[in-house]
């Protein structure tokens, strides 16, 4: 028997038969009910070897071509579905899924489209092309959906540059909290925190190495009253309790006994952190060793109260001597008041001149002690001053002198008024202008200024300059401000303004410095 004549005649049997005729006139639902009630019935249709010509060489390259793309197409599924399993990370889960679906459905059409060469189920192959349709649609659609989506995803590029990036970081970090960790280690500074919700307790090494606990001790049976005790005690206990209770903050100084014995001063700071219902969630703060400088504090304390009371002591020696000797000037100068020179012979006389002139400077000079003890003792408010008023208050007090010395006095005030005691600032005004005309330039006229400005640190400035003698600072710097010093020879200087000037001034905290040069004048400057 010729195959080749089998097949044709086979063909032809069924192509006689009148199927479209009958399909036409049977209805849409008679129709789908046919089709699913004869899914696997082959009694209609030819296997493909048996419909056409057919060479083996054709058929059998047909064949196993669509076995091996079904091969494939099951293959691919199965990694992906393993891809999936394996990265529950992937982006666009749900589309693999359905590219899963959809290869599965292809590559079955394929197997079925071979199979169909011996058993002709054209009825199951059309569901199953259907179905793959169904599915090839929600596929396009669901990849349209996310093709923008995916548009923003980072490429591997992008992604290496991020991690190189986050090792950048990461080392930064490591390197931060090294040296955050070796700076507390060396200053005795360490962290805590207490998670009240979950009952743990978290410890820096530092803490650790302070209460000298090993880092693997176990924080749940930590107790505060092994460690601290009496007065110390109760403050750390009542500060805890405050901040649970009304969320308030502690920084406490406190004496502790470590694991080991020892006694050392600790300082305990803490805050609450609560939740959006205010509840108290967690405890956190810092605990820092301040044993050394406690032991200082404590020891400077102790000399600055001896110091306190031998100054206090020597204060009211000095005033005791200062009154005692003055009870005793003031009678050698009654006394000497009392003496009819007229009525001594000459060599008395003279002797006793000079005894009055010894009497009349000892009476100044305590004068003067006194007054500089007075300025050091009394504390005088200061109150707002414009400074414009109180100079041409002194300018006056000097105008006759001024004008006799054809002196001009320039002033530039880029600061109205300062904080100051009126007494001072008039007394320091005096001294200045008094000075600047009696060691003034014989030879050009005086000229005076008197400026005020800020400087950098914001500090106001009185600046007082003039064009007289000048003084020779390489050789009287050192003692310019000292009590009774003169660097003029001058009858009339005594070497007692500048010293209280001085002296008035670093009263109420501030200093005075000097700027001169022989011949060229001097500047002094108040910074209050």
């Amino acid at each position: 028997m010729n195959p080749l004549t089998d097949s044709v005649s086979i063909c032809g049997k069924y192509c006689e038969k009148p199927h479209v005729h009958v399909a036409s006139k049977a209805s849409l639902s008679e129709q789908v009910t046919d089709f699913f009630s004869k899914l696997f019935d082959t009694a209609d249709f030819p296997a493909r070897w048996h419909c056409g010509t057919w060479t083996d060489f054709h058929g059998w390259l047909y064949i196993v071509s669509d076995i091996g793309i079904w091969a494939s197409y099951f293959a691919i599924p199965l990694l992906l579905l393993r891809l999936v399993r394996k990265r529950k990370d992937l982006p666009f889960h749900k589309i693999f899924l359905l590219f899963v679906a959809f290869i599965l459905l292809c590559g079955a059409t394929h197997l079925i489209d071979a199979g169909i060469f011996w058993w002709p189920v054209y009825r199951f192959s059309a569901l199953v092309r259907f179905l793959t349709a169904i599915v090839s649609i929600f596929t396009v659609y669901a990849l349209y959906r996310v093709i923008p989506l995916a548009f923003n995803l980072r490429t591997i590029k992008d992604l290496e540059a991020e991690i190189e990036k986050r090792k950048a970081v990461e080392d930064k970090l490591a390197a931060s909290e090294f040296l955050l960790s070796e700076a507390g280690r060396i200053s005795r500074v360490g962290g805590w925190e207490a998670d009240l919700l979950n009952d743990k307790r978290t410890w820096s090494n530092t803490v650790y190495d302070i209460f000298e606990l090993p880092y693997d001790a176990d924080l749940r049976i930590y107790k505060a009253s092994e460690y601290f005790s009496g007065p110390y005690l109760q403050m750390i206990d009542a500060a805890i309790d405050n901040a649970l209770r009304n969320g308030v903050k502690w920084d406490l100084e406190l004496q502790m006994t470590t694991a080991k014995g020892n006694t050392i001063w600790v300082r305990s700071t803490g805050e609450p952190l609560v939740d959006r219902i205010t509840h108290t969630t967690k405890l956190r703060g810092i605990f820092m060793d301040i044993d050394r400088y406690k032991i200082n504090e404590l020891a400077l304390n102790k000399s600055l109260e001896l110091t306190t009371q031998n100054n206090q002591q020597l204060k009211n020696f000095t005033h005791i001597l200062s009154h005692n000797i003055r009870n005793h000037a003031s009678n050698m100068a009654l006394i000497s008041s009392l003496v009819d020179v007229t009525k001594l012979d000459e060599g008395n006389a003279e002797l006793f001149g000079k005894m009055n002139s010894v009497s009349s400077a000892l009476n100044q000079t305590l004068e003067d002690l006194s007054e500089a003890i007075r300025i050091k003792d009394t504390v005088i408010e200061s109150e707002v001053l414009d400074i414009k008023t109180e100079i041409e208050r002194v300018v006056n007090i000097f105008r006759s002198d001024l004008n006799i010395n054809n002196a001009r006095i320039d002033i530039d005030l880029q600061v109205k008024n300062v904080s100051f005691p009126k007494i001072y600032l008039e007394s320091i005004l005096t001294n200045l202008i008094s000075n600047c005309i009696k060691y003034r330039n014989q030879q050009v006229p005086l000229r005076i200024k008197i400026s005020t400005y800020k400087n950098n640190n914001l500090e106001t400035i009185m600046e007082c300059t003039d064009n007289g003698l000048g003084i020779d600072l390489k050789l009287h710097g050192s003692k310019i401000f000292g009590l009774y010093k003169t660097f003029h020879d001058r009858k009339d200087a005594h070497g007692v303004g500048l010293f209280l000037v001085k002296t008035q001034v670093e009263s109420q905290g501030g200093h005075i410095e000097v700027e001169s040069s022989p011949g060229k004048g001097s500047t002094f400057k108040i910074i209050f």
